[in-house]
């Protein structure tokens, strides 16, 4: 199937199907049907282990959760092939590069952002179930998918994406 996300809201053709929505603060997430009804919403974890920096991305769990509270999907972060900070240390003048997450939802995949623009959602052997490709200049996205996620689903998985990006900007105070 192919879908269309722009201005947070999922399309499938002209028919919208589901919205993503900004909460008052912090980087969670509100996903509502086409009514406003909330389905889903997202909300990033702190983890607390002794192993790990306080500022270890691989501390943090990204999480999707329906409305009654229950946690449908996660999501791990990682960092990139050699720039894991006990093989090259921490840099000075920015973050280490963070470029896939493991997601667990109903299935274990892995989702990889092959660059800013370009995310894929794929299964253990490698097969890409959902594609997610920025559209340039006309904004927005187009998200084609080979597995039957629900539109809230996608935009969760859409959140999760968008949350691997901000681990790689540079914190400035």
């Amino acid at each position: 199937m192919e879908y269309t996300l722009k201005a947070g809201a999922l399309y499938l053709h002209d028919r919208m199907l589901a919205r993503i929505k900004n909460c008052f603060s912090g980087p969670e997430k509100r996903i509502v049907s086409a009514d406003g009804d909330l389905l889903l919403q997202t909300e990033i974890r702190a983890g607390q282990d002794p192993r790990r920096a306080p500022g270890d991305v691989r501390q943090r769990r990204y999480s999707l959760v329906d409305a009654a509270g229950k946690e449908i999907a996660q999501a791990q972060p990682d960092y990139a092939a050699g720039d894991e900070p006990e093989t090259v240390g921490w840099p000075v003048c920015r973050t280490p590069r963070v470029d896939h997450a493991q997601v667990r939802m109903e299935g274990d995949y892995e989702l990889v952002m092959q660059n800013s623009q370009n995310y894929q959602l794929q299964q253990s052997s490698g097969e890409t179930l959902v594609r997610i490709m920025h559209r340039g200049l006309n904004g927005g996205w187009d998200i084609e998918t080979k597995k039957a996620f629900s539109p809230a689903e996608l935009c969760g998985i859409f959140v999760f994406c968008r949350y691997i990006e901000q681990e790689n900007e540079f914190l400035v105070v």
